[in-house]
């Protein structure tokens, strides 16, 4: 029997991107039952709520009294559907013809956990990606290597982007969600898809299940540039402080913290001392998390590493 779906769009100061975007989503799931619309409204100034009761009276509106970022957005989101799989879409991303039902074929595995939608870009088929992980000098990273084609099936990945990916509400639900200790962007998705693949659940990206980046980012819309490149260095931090078990990969992160922030900033960027300052400030809450994490844990972080070594 075909799940119901809960499509959740989070959303702040977005009118311009869902007015342009929520037609396509809702002519490409018209006419099929079980599936509900949701805009998380995050605190907008700009008349969002009331645009989309005037405009899109069909689409349920979920609206936060206050900004609660990325993660608290999709998370309020989800605790308000009603479907079995939750999508989670951005609200710059537009969906194409035939999205969703090649991503509800990938939870007839009851191992999986998330199916991600393969982003185009906005003209053109663009290239086929994939985000291998690695660990290298104490930190995990990951690098996008193009396939020589198209995958005629679906294929393991360590994680999916929460801009255009479905996920088992019932497993969402049972990882807490994403963790606002990434607050306010940026690694959510990576430690979400983490965690499940610690409990041998399955993450896939179905190269069937296609979706545009149909406008300008919205990160890019109200942060500086360096602030954002802080973030990302913030949240790279506290991952490995939050989430690496294995004595061996510590033993290293801590042997490598001090050539890192001497040679990071270097080829990197000041953004990467300003984004460690910042973990600090969160050390002792990624550690909290830490100890939190403890319950559900089947395979080790080489384990998981190990899934993906068959990419060049």
């Amino acid at each position: 029997m075909t799940p119901t779906v809960s499509v959740i769009i989070p959303a702040y100061n977005g009118k311009g991107h869902l007015e342009a975007n929520l037609p396509s989503l809702l002519e490409a799931t018209r006419g099929r039952g079980g599936v509900e619309v949701i805009v998380v409204d995050d605190g907008s100034a700009d008349g969002t709520p009331e645009f989309l009761a005037a405009r899109f009276p069909q689409i349920t509106l979920v609206t936060l009294g206050t900004n609660r970022g990325f993660a608290g957005a999709c998370n309020a989101g989800v605790g308000a559907a009603r479907g079995e799989i939750v999508y989670l879409l951005n609200s710059d991303v537009r969906v194409l013809p035939g999205f969703l039902d090649p991503v509800l074929r990938g939870f007839t595995d009851p191992t999986v956990f998330a199916v991600g939608s393969r982003e185009l870009p906005s003209q053109g088929e663009g290239t086929f990606t994939v985000a291998v992980p690695f660990f290298r000098f104490g930190l995990f990273g990951h690098r996008y290597l193009e396939t020589a084609g198209i995958p005629a099936h679906p294929i393991p990945v360590l994680f999916v982007s929460a801009g255009h990916a479905g996920f088992s509400r019932e497993k969402f639900l049972s990882l807490g969600g994403f963790d606002d200790l990434y607050r306010p962007f940026y690694w959510e998705d990576i430690d979400l898809c983490y965690r499940a693949w610690r409990r041998r659940w399955r993450v896939i990206l179905e190269p069937e299940s296609g979706v545009r980046h149909a406008g300008q980012g919205t990160i890019g819309r109200f942060y500086a540039r360096g602030t954002i490149q802080g973030v990302y260095w913030k949240n790279r931090f506290l991952f490995a402080w939050k989430n690496l078990r294995d004595a061996a990969f510590m033993a290293e992160h801590l042997a490598c913290l001090p050539l890192l922030l001497a040679g990071l900033p270097v080829l990197r960027g000041w953004a990467v001392l300003k984004g460690f300052a910042w973990a600090l400030g969160q050390l002792r809450e990624a550690l909290r998390k830490r100890r939190q994490e403890t319950g559900g844990v089947t395979i080790s972080d080489r384990q998981i590493l190990e899934l993906f070594s068959d990419y060049p």
